[in-house]
């Protein structure tokens, strides 16, 4: 039986692609093809992408002048490789 360890990335949500132009979710979707090319290179298999959201609550200072709960989400792909 094959067993497995996995490898998680965080990327961006959002990307800047710069300006306006013939193709403006080329650089993101080089930016990504990067990543996962990488991974394949090192023997990594991309399994997922997952959005993970993550709650920071603010600090005694912070929340007495008025700082609300941050919540961020962010993308993470989910690689991989048999052991």
């Amino acid at each position: 039986m094959t067993q497995f360890k996995y490898k998680c990335v965080p990327v961006p949500t959002v990307l800047d692609t710069g300006k306006a132009g013939k193709d403006p979710h080329g650089a993101a979707v080089i930016a990504y093809e990067q990543i996962i090319n990488q991974g394949a290179a090192d023997g990594w298999e991309l399994v997922q992408v997952d959005a993970v959201s993550s709650v920071q609550n603010p600090g005694c200072l912070s929340g007495l002048l008025g700082k609300k709960t941050e919540e961020v989400t962010f993308k993470l792909l989910i690689f991989k490789k048999a052991i």
